[in-house]
């Protein structure tokens, strides 16, 4: 026999070997799934509403910049961003550094009222 079609059928052999040996691991992988979930119990439960976030009163602890910036863009991502800039510029601020320390508990106090 010739060389060449040696070769040929050696990798023929070869490919169907390979075939053979991924559908093999990919049943016993499909099969390793099915055994591990089953949908009937393993099924997710119906997701929790998200629990919102407490008011802060005036007397609870400070609220620092980072958690006022966080609070106020949820807020406005969630369509009140034009009552976000009202509440900057009621404290007379044009933006949120603008706003005094002193009186971030307030602004997130009424941020949470949006």
């Amino acid at each position: 026999m010739d060389p060449m079609m040696e070769l040929v059928n050696a990798l023929n052999a070869l490919t169907a070997a390979l075939q053979k040996f991924s559908s093999q691991t990919t049943n016993a992988y499909l099969d390793t799934f099915e055994e591990i979930y089953d949908p009937e119990k393993d099924e997710p439960q119906a997701a929790e509403a998200p629990k919102e976030q407490p008011t802060l009163k005036h007397e609870e602890a400070t609220v620092t910049f980072v958690q006022l910036r966080s609070r106020l863009s949820e807020i406005s991502r969630s369509g009140k961003t034009a009552e976000v800039k009202e509440l900057i510029a009621k404290y007379g601020a044009s933006k949120l550094s603008d706003i005094a320390e002193s009186d971030y508990v307030a602004v997130l106090t009424e941020a949470e009222g949006l």
